[in-house]
């Protein structure tokens, strides 16, 4: 399956679950709103073809094979059906089968994040040169997060090292998305304790016979947000949200067993509150609602 800006919640619902999780979307967030200077010193950090070369077969070897996608999505209902009955196995799988790859990560940085830097001619494209090299060294601080336990220690530090020489600005939880609503619910998020994050895996089960009413109303907020011309700034507030997701001690289990979806459509629906229909905003925020009543 491949990462898109449309489909944030998607990678965001992967990125929840990996250790590395939080790591990836902090550089996928500093792609995202990268300029052209940004562009110019990433560039200027590439660690040269030879070096990249041995961390790609270094990333390679480290890749195991990947569930389909579609053995993930039938995971994902049967393991929430099967849990409540004791059934863990599945749940245990759910949480490190992965909806996309290595390669759909490196697509989504180079053609979406991006896409500005592309030379368009009638159905030809070609990426600026230097911006070529500026997505090499985003894709490899990438892989280094989405990888961490699999690859080397050693070489997954010298892979997110040129990224860290750029100095290009960081973009953690502490730095805000621009939306008031999103950043909110950030910060309330981050701050969670053991009480909140007790609330939140109750509510998520006594909700769970209402799942079949979040998806309709994810793409009713995902298409509010393609009309609006804000599907960068919904992009900016799912990864945001991974990393104070992350923050507030939540574990892959819980992104797993639900959490994560629920807090993924709070996020959706803070992003265009001021034009989603009243009825698919209660869907998302219901949760959210129940949480801190």
């Amino acid at each position: 399956m491949p990462y898109s800006v449309v489909g944030a919640p998607a990678l965001a619902f992967d990125l929840a679950r990996l250790p590395g999780g939080d790591q990836v979307a902090g550089v996928l967030r500093s792609a995202l709103t990268a300029t052209a200077d940004d562009v110019e010193r990433l560039a200027a950090a590439h660690p040269g073809l030879p070096a990249r070369s041995t961390w790609l077969r270094v990333r390679d070897v480290a890749i195991s094979t990947t569930e389909n996608v579609a053995d993930v999505l039938s995971l994902a209902g049967r393991a929430l059906d099967e849990a409540a009955a004791g059934e863990t196995r599945l749940l245990r799988r759910l949480e490190t089968g992965l909806l996309g790859d290595v390669d759909a990560l490196d697509r989504i940085i180079r053609r979406e994040l991006l896409d500005w830097t592309w030379v368009h001619s009638g159905e030809l494209a070609v990426q600026d040169p230097a911006a070529a090299e500026a997505a090499d060294v985003l894709a490899d601080a990438a892989f280094a997060g989405y990888l961490r336990g699999r690859l080397p220690e050693d070489a997954r530090r010298a892979m997110a090292v040129p990224f860290l020489r750029a100095g290009v600005p960081s973009r953690d939880a502490t730095v805000p998305t621009g939306i008031a609503d999103v950043d909110e619910v950030l910060t309330v998020l981050a701050g969670a304790d053991d009480a909140a994050r007790r609330r939140w895996r109750e509510v998520v089960d006594d909700l769970r016979t209402h799942t079949a009413e979040w998806a309709p109303a994810m793409h009713q907020a995902t298409w509010a947000l393609s009309l609006t011309d804000r599907l960068r700034l919904a992009c900016d507030a799912q990864l945001a949200g991974v990393i104070a997701f992350r923050r507030a001690g939540f574990e892959a289990r819980d992104a797993a067993y639900g959490v994560w979806n629920a807090i993924s459509g709070v996020l959706q629906a803070s992003a265009i509150g001021d034009v989603l229909p009243a009825a698919d905003a209660d869907v998302l925020l219901r949760s959210w609602r129940a949480v801190y009543a």
